[in-house]
């Protein structure tokens, strides 16, 4: 009886190994997909170092002087670029979205504000 329990144990044991070497993993390595958005994104961008005509990066953290308790906290800085005003200075960011390009509000919009139509 105890050789039956033995060869039992032994063969549920083989049993387990087996499933659990066997499988993989859902993810694998992750590899490239393909298609129109393989090389989009912001880690790209940051990257290379692309620049707009002006020399602003895209997306950058670009700083200049504003005054929190005069300037909104969100406004614009040109036609292209808002400016969100803080304690440390005014971060500049440049409206880089195809279907959004001009800033309107200190927002990045498809309609241009007034003073830029």
């Amino acid at each position: 009886m105890a050789g039956i329990k033995n060869i039992v144990a032994i063969m549920v044991l083989s049993a387990l190994l087996a499933i659990c070497t066997g499988q993989t993993g859902q993810g694998g390595p992750q590899t490239s997909q393909g298609g129109p958005h393989q090389n989009e994104g912001r880690a790209r961008r940051q990257a290379e170092g692309v620049t707009t005509e002006d020399g602003f990066a895209l997306n950058p953290l670009n700083w200049t002087t504003c005054d929190v308790t005069v300037i909104p906290k969100i406004s614009c800085h040109d036609c292209n670029t808002r400016v969100i005003c803080k304690p440390i200075g005014g971060l500049l960011k440049t409206c880089d979205n195809p279907a959004r390009p001009h800033c309107n509000l200190g927002i990045c919009s498809a309609v241009p504000s007034l003073a830029c139509a």
